[in-house]
C-alpha cells in the first residue's frame, strides 16, 4: 500500500534511531504475527539468508523474492552515495527489519554479505541494529537498480552511519547474508 508519507522516525517510535532523521514510507507491510515464518519465495528469490537465524522458509535458510523483501515495509530515502559523490535516492527495506522477521539469534555478533563476484564485507551487529543500513532494491523513483548499477541489491548507509564511513562497505549486487 501506498502511503507517500514523509515521517520523523523518531517521533513514529520506529527502531531506527538518530542516524535517520527521516525517510519517505513507500509501502507498508501486511500485518505479520510475532514469530511468523516470511513466506516461501513465489518468483525468482533475489536474496538467500543463512546461519543464525531462527525462522527459515526454505530448507535450513530464508530465500526471498522481490516482494518478499517489499513486505517487510519499503522505504525511501535520500543520503550521500561515496562512489558517484552526490546525494542519491534509494528505497528498499532496513537492514534490521529483515534480520528481525527472520529471528535472529541473540549470540549473533554480526552479519557477512557476499555478491555476485563474490566480493564480501563484514558489519558488526552493533551496526547493524544501530539502525541506517538499507538493503536497497530500487532507485528512487521505484524503478529496479539493474546489475551493471550494483543491483538488484546494494548496501547503502544513511548519512551518519558509522559502518557506512568506508566506501568499501557499500557492497553491490548481494545474493546472500549470513548471520555470524
Amino acid at each position: 500500500m501506498v502511503v507517500a508519507a514523509a515521517i520523523g522516525l523518531a517521533a513514529a517510535g520506529c527502531a531506527h534511531p538518530s542516524p535517520v532523521a527521516a525517510a519517505v514510507v513507500v509501502t507498508t507491510p501486511a500485518p505479520r504475527a510475532p514469530g511468523e515464518r516470511l513466506p516461501a519465495p513465489a518468483g525468482e528469490p533475489v536474496l538467500t539468508i543463512t546461519g543464525r537465524v531462527e525462522r527459515t522458509n526454505v530448507e535450513r535458510t530464508v530465500r526471498l523474492d522481490e516482494d518478499g523483501l517489499d513486505s517487510l515495509g519499503r522505504v525511501r530515502i535520500e543520503l550521500y552515495e561515496p562512489w558517484v559523490k552526490q546525494r542519491m535516492s534509494f528505497q528498499g527495506v532496513w537492514l534490521t527489519d529483515v534480520l528481525a522477521a527472520t529471528g535472529i539469534d541473540d549470540a549473533a555478533a554480526g552479519v557477512h554479505l557476499t555478491a555476485l563476484d563474490n566480493y564480501q564485507v563484514d558489519i558488526p551487529i552493533t551496526d547493524v541494529r544501530a539502525g541506517g543500513v538499507l538493503l536497497a532494491t530500487r532507485t528512487g523513483d521505484g524503478g529496479a537498480i539493474p546489475i551493471a548499477e550494483g543491483g538488484p541489491i546494494r548496501i547503502v548507509f544513511a548519512d551518519g552511519v558509522a559502518s557506512g564511513a568506508n566506501a568499501n562497505q557499500w557492497i553491490w549486487s548481494v545474493t546472500t547474508i549470513d548471520v555470524r
